[in-house]
């Protein structure tokens, strides 16, 4: 697998003019992969059961969003030979499972390489947990917040759900910084910031930080110092390998049984052991007579023919 070095999994793709200008940006910060996001609402696409808006709704998910790049536009990676990874990414924002019906029948949204959600309610995230696979669990401070618990921050690790929390909003508005400190506190106090990203989401170049400074921001966000490392690199490099599985989906392999020198030399072994196991008791009985009883009517003859011979004398 590619190693992905430091990586923003979050570039808006709006507004479109400035989406190059900010993939650029966060190149010539070290950054040597990014996910140009695309953000739709549940309420914008085409369901047969709320049909109140057709105008404006959707009638398929948007192709990705992608970006044409030449050296020039990353001269430090290209002095050590390295070419920047452009990854595409959805984030759906849901408030129940009815966009299911829309996601399985859309070819244009298995395209994308990665896959986020952004769930209204707590009820929502289970539903989706139990009939939907998705890499990231991403966060809108401009939405309302619901209460995590162990079992259920528990769940979404073990569905290999990465927990995304975005900086730049911290920067460009006080309300919004306040409420992602509450949730970084609260996905400590629940799972001790296990499976943490941290992304931009900067919707201007202004906005882009470096990765070192996005991974100090883990004394703010109560993390430590290991855990806001991984956050830039390592859980998304994770992320990514998850998007990879969920892609190829469900497999099957078959594995051949090769035998080799060393295996039967190995496997013959023991029985060597057996056979000097069973010479042993012939050993102790060196030198005594062995009476075959194996028959009960030989010793009953033997009996007999001893009886006679006394009578005899």
């Amino acid at each position: 697998m590619k190693d992905l070095g430091y990586a923003d999994l979050n570039i808006p793709s709006k507004p479109e003019s400035t989406v190059k200008a900010r993939v650029v940006r966060a190149l010539e910060l070290g950054y040597q992969t990014v996910a140009i996001n695309t953000v739709i609402h549940q309420e914008s696409l085409f369901l047969k059961k709320k049909t109140s808006d057709k105008d404006n709704a959707l009638s398929d998910f948007p192709e990705p969003t992608t970006v044409t790049l030449s050296e020039t536009d990353y001269p430090e990676l290209a002095n050590k030979g390295l070419k920047p990874t452009i990854l595409t990414r959805l984030t759906l924002v849901i408030k129940d499972n009815d966009f299911l019906i829309h996601y399985n029948k859309s070819n244009t949204a298995k395209k994308y390489d990665l896959l986020g959600l952004i769930p209204r309610s707590s009820n929502a995230l289970q539903n989706a947990l139990k009939s939907f696979r998705f890499d990231i669990l991403s966060y809108d401070p401009e939405l309302e917040h619901f209460h995590w618990n162990r079992k259920l921050y528990r769940e979404a690790l073990e569905k290999h759900v990465s927990f995304e929390l975005n900086y730049a909003p911290m920067i460009t508005d006080r309300e919004h910084r306040r409420k992602i400190i509450a949730l970084a506190y609260n996905y400590n106090f629940v799972g001790k910031c296990k499976g943490i990203i941290l992304s931009s989401s900067a919707k201007r170049p202004i906005d882009l930080r470096s990765p070192t400074d996005v991974a100090n921001l883990c004394c703010i966000l109560s993390m430590n110092e290991c855990r806001g490392r991984e956050a830039v690199m390592k859980q998304c490099a994770n992320v990514h390998k998850a998007a990879l599985g969920r892609k190829m989906g469900v497999f099957r392999v078959r594995v051949d049984r090769v035998v080799q020198e060393t295996t039967t030399a190995a496997v013959s072994a023991p029985v060597t052991v057996a056979s000097v196991v069973d010479k042993e008791p012939e050993e102790r009985r060196e030198g005594i007579e062995v009476i075959d009883c194996s028959s009960s009517d030989s010793s009953v003859s033997a009996e007999d023919s001893d009886v006679e011979n006394m009578e005899e004398d």
